[in-house]
């Protein structure tokens, strides 16, 4: 008879200094603060998350794996070891829901691979909320995740994505580091047309949150305050 194996959690974690309370289910919560084994893609921030929900261990008893952009697909099996041994474990984010713009997938697919059960948690993704917030068509959408740093590779970028959305009218949803934001709305100022509708999402669950969508001539005049903010920026057309 096959031992039985454990269940891998997908952890979803606030997007910034909000309670977590306001933003995550009672149910995942419960579910968080139970479980023991953690992949993580950052071990400090993981344990301050726990330890602000209110783990039922001490936090010295919690044991880490490291999944973060330096893994590769060798390194998932020593990750997912316990769970084959039949200890539930849960897949933490950095923020919002894991899998989605972090490395948490080389984990899931591994358990998929191996028939071990994957539970998804509900809770905050930026993506989504921005979408929903947006105006935009939430039917037809895609994500982008960053867009390229190199200023010519991104300006050629923007004006596929443009297009995109005049031919198909499918939103476009991208985002870029804090303290890129300024970069990447100038270049969108200064290269989009002056038509083309963008959603600018900023500080989304937070009590600072500002999400307002405006043509880029809008956009010129009334230029919003997204210096080092978590943003999303989403491309698309009125409903």
């Amino acid at each position: 008879m096959a031992a039985k194996k454990g269940t891998l959690y997908l952890i979803p974690t606030t997007l910034g200094e909000s309670k977590p309370d306001w933003v995550i289910p009672a149910g995942v919560l419960a579910t968080s603060r139970r479980l023991k084994h953690f992949i993580a893609e950052n071990e400090r921030s993981a344990r301050r998350y726990l330890k602000a929900i209110g783990t039922e261990h001490p936090l010295d008893d919690l044991q880490f794996y490291i999944l973060d952009k330096r893994s590769k697909a060798i390194d998932v099996p020593r990750l997912i070891a316990p769970l084959l041994q039949g200890v539930d474990m849960g897949l933490i984010s950095e923020a919002g829901l894991p899998a989605i713009a972090d490395p948490g997938g080389l984990a899931v697919a591994a358990c998929h691979q191996n028939k071990i059960k994957v539970v998804p948690g509900t809770g905050p993704s930026s993506i989504v909320l921005g979408l929903i917030a947006s105006g935009f068509n939430g039917q037809e959408f895609s994500f982008h995740g960053y867009l390229p740093m190199n200023k010519k590779d991104r300006l050629h970028k923007l004006r596929i994505l443009e297009n995109e959305v005049r031919k198909t009218g499918a939103t476009q949803i991208f985002m870029e580091t804090p303290f890129r934001n300024e970069s990447l709305f100038e270049d969108m100022m200064n290269h989009c047309s002056p038509g083309t509708e963008i959603c600018v999402a900023t500080d989304i669950t937070l009590q600072t949150e500002v999400i307002t969508t405006h043509t880029v001539d809008e956009w010129i005049k009334h230029p919003p305050k997204i210096d080092k903010r978590p943003c999303m920026f989403l491309m698309g057309v009125s409903c």
